[in-house]
């Protein structure tokens, strides 16, 4: 019969290799109780380590789309804001109108008028979000709208005095404009007056901004585009009346082609109104749209948190059980250690 040899060496050394799993195990442990998640994806998980990378990353990727989906809301509600401004001065410029031409007509207030309402759609067609000039459309680093009575509006107010000396052949100072008739007055309106506010013009005379709209990415697999800019319709009609009555009101004109100038900037004021309110409408479009896709992208960013919740986390109460087991373990590990290590044959001589 053989026997094994026994020495407090081999049992200090197995000791001694439980004990550094069992702190190693601790260690573990007390990573899981504290962050509620496995210490160890890779050993846990095994092969499905990499949908761990791929549920991270699509939650990453809603969650930088939300972001840029705010910016896109709020550039979309200062350009409500913006509108609704534009469409307060257009009312008051026709209701001022309206009542003048209840009575007699002052020129000097008319072009006080139309100086004022311009310099309000101005200031509003200009509005900037982030250092971005919201209806330039993808030009944003350009002005939507000249300064008509300023530096950057020369060209444009050239164009528009031009263009009446040109048709008539003399400036609306001369004397001789007093011979203007109300029907003169309108085909110019209708005709080389309106030449200006062309697609060609518009663009090289008043307006930096684009005819398409910024662009953005609403959700993972929906694209939109921001579908109003200085470059619609709507913007064109209100400065065209503004600037109608702001440069030819207060002249030597006639008091019939004046009234004339004011009932056509009031009919072309209105029908910027109404095209002002078509504009909103698209912008309140796309506005839905976003919050749609918004509480779409969180019922998806949900499903996929809770997928990585069952991959990733770990049952506080079953990992507090185990550290405690392990503490427990630990403890009584060190205790027959160190009764181990107090063994001697000089005990027992």
């Amino acid at each position: 019969m053989k026997l094994n040899n026994i020495s407090t060496y081999a049992l200090n050394s197995s000791l001694r290799n439980i004990t550094l799993a069992k702190q190693h195990d601790l260690a573990e442990a007390q990573t899981e109780v504290a962050t509620g998640k496995k210490a160890d994806l890779g050993l846990s998980l095994g092969a499905f380590s990499s949908s761990v990378v791929s549920i991270e990353n699509q939650i990453k990727f809603i969650n930088q789309i939300t972001v840029t989906n705010s910016f896109a809301e709020n550039r979309m509600s200062a350009m409500q804001s913006s509108i609704t401004s534009m469409v307060q001065s257009a009312n008051n410029l026709m209701g001022q109108v309206t009542a003048e031409l209840q009575g007699s007509l002052n020129p000097e207030l008319l072009e006080t008028i139309g100086k004022s309402t311009l310099g309000d759609l101005t200031a509003a067609i200009n509005t900037t979000f982030r250092g971005e000039h919201i209806f330039s459309g993808v030009n944003t680093d350009s002005s939507a709208l000249v300064d008509y009575e300023g530096a950057s509006g020369t060209a444009a107010k050239a164009a528009v005095q031009n263009a009446f000396l040109t048709n008539f052949g003399f400036t609306p100072d001369d004397p001789a404009a007093q011979t203007v008739t109300p029907a003169a007055m309108k085909s110019f309106i209708d005709g080389p007056y309106a030449d200006l506010f062309n697609d060609a013009n518009w663009q090289s005379l008043w307006s930096g901004s684009s005819d398409r709209g910024i662009r953005s990415k609403i959700s993972t697999n929906e694209l939109v585009e921001n579908p109003t800019t200085a470059h619609a319709q709507a913007f064109r009609d209100t400065v065209a009346a503004s600037v109608l009555m702001a440069e030819f009101s207060d002249r030597n004109l006639n008091p019939s082609a004046i009234d004339e100038i004011a009932n056509t900037a009031l009919e072309e004021m209105g029908a910027g109104v109404a095209l002002l309110g078509a504009e909103q409408s698209k912008i309140g479009v796309i506005e839905q749209r976003v919050s749609v896709a918004n509480e779409r992208m969180e019922f998806q960013q949900n499903i996929l948190s809770t997928q990585l919740a069952e991959l990733t986390e770990v049952d506080p109460y079953e990992a507090a059980l185990r550290l405690n087991q392990i503490v427990i373990s630990l403890e009584a590990s060190y205790t027959a250690t160190a009764r181990i290590q107090s063994l001697s044959l000089l005990n027992f001589i």
